[in-house]
């Protein structure tokens, strides 16, 4: 499936979650409160980026607006944008996402715009502490804007629908990772934009459908260090994990900011040199980072347990923390056996631009070649990123 039938599909999801009275909620940051958002009687959906939109620069926004946000902005604009009810925009995140919400609820008064501020850095509880009063915040404007008060009981059945869908994900991330032939990068990438167009009861009994499917060709030892793996990525600690990773083909892997699996799954389709083995992992903020996030414990506070949760994912490029990452890098890059490394940049984006060199920097230390792709939402130049990653690829294999 291309990236522009994974919209229209996602489009038509939300078009039944409309017809039958549901009320969407889109995000924009990768991690959001799903199940606070549920436990409002909204259903949270990621507000994507549509190649068929030309993002252009608008006389609303600023220069610096990266191709993300003017994408999203050319979307309402041109009143192509998906049904939704109200829309969240992060704080302290990055300039053009704090200031395209702004910009959005001057130019759109009639849309609901809603913010949810995250702290920069990671200082522990008090991190949490912040986190957990913005959620009550947002928690207190939905109720107001909806009507809806926060309920206990759709809050805990949110948390438990999360933890099942994330935990497939995780261990379908994890078969990847190790025995690659049995779950291509392709339907990976689909079943993890089903989570985002909505976590739903139907994308859940998807997903352990097809994890049955996978399992059933797995041996014990094989289910044994799927497990294994799947905790230790969780942890973010390889250190303990069996790194023998025997394969005869390529194993490539892709890191970058605020870009979907399926994205690149369709930009790499048709690349000579791509095989159903040959893309083993996305450290992508949409993908691998969106997934393995830790379960919310229904038994504590629901502001402060869905903050330790998000604060629990994998940091992103947005947020201090930049040795972490690397050296994280550097251990999966070593001990999950990768061969190459494909860096992925959001056009105009400064916190992709500042971290690309060091991620660079990090693979070549441990004897990893690299290639850089700047990537608009549109794809305006898809001819000339192929063809470099094809010519990576072939590097690569000479070598």
């Amino acid at each position: 499936m291309s990236f522009p039938e994974v919209i229209e599909q996602s489009n038509q999801v939300l078009q039944a979650l409309v017809d039958a009275g549901e009320r969407v909620l889109g995000y924009i940051y990768p991690h959001p409160p799903h199940e606070i958002f549920i436990a409002h009687g909204l259903k949270p959906s990621l507000v994507r980026t549509n190649p068929t939109v030309v993002g252009a620069y608008e006389a609303s926004l600023q220069t610096f607006s990266c191709s993300l946000t003017r994408n999203l902005f050319s979307q309402r604009t041109s009143s192509s944008f998906p049904l939704l009810a109200g829309i969240v925009f992060s704080g302290n995140t990055c300039d053009a996402l704090q200031n395209v919400g702004d910009v959005w609820r001057k130019r759109f008064p009639e849309d609901k715009v809603l913010r949810l501020t995250y702290p920069v850095g990671d200082a522990g509880e008090s991190s949490i502490d912040f986190l957990a009063m913005e959620i009550k915040s947002l928690s207190d404007d939905l109720e107001t804007l909806y009507g809806v008060p926060f309920s206990e009981s759709a809050f805990k059945q949110a948390a438990q629908l999360l933890h099942e869908i994330r935990d497939v994900l995780q261990l379908l991330y994890s078969v990847r990772l190790l025995y690659p032939p049995l779950i291509s990068y392709h339907t990976l990438s689909n079943l993890v934009g089903e989570y985002l167009t909505a976590p739903t009861e139907d994308v859940s009994e998807r997903l352990k459908g097809r994890w049955m499917e996978v399992a059933e060709k797995l041996d014990t030892n094989q289910t044994n260090k799927v497990d294994q793996l799947r905790e230790s990525l969780l942890n973010k600690d390889l250190s303990g994990f069996d790194s023998t990773i025997e394969s005869t083909s390529l194993r490539i892997a892709v890191i970058g900011g605020m870009i979907e699996p399926s994205t690149f799954s369709g930009l790499v389709d048709d690349i000579h040199g791509i095989t159903d083995s040959t893309l083993v992992f996305d450290m992508l903020s949409f993908g691998f980072k969106t997934v393995f996030t830790p379960p919310v414990n229904i038994d504590g506070d629901p502001y402060k347990e869905s903050a330790r949760s998000i604060l629990g994912a994998h940091s992103e490029p947005t947020q201090e923390g930049l040795p972490k990452r690397v050296e994280f890098l550097k251990d999966v890059i070593a001990r999950l056996s990768i061969q190459g490394l494909i860096v992925c940049e959001q056009s105009f984006c400064d916190p992709d631009e500042f971290e690309s060199p060091s991620l660079e920097k990090a693979a070549e230390e441990v004897g990893v070649p690299t290639v850089k792709l700047p990537l608009d939402s549109e794809l305006s130049d898809r001819a000339r990123i192929e063809g470099r990653i094809q010519t990576f690829l072939e590097t690569i294999d000479a070598n």
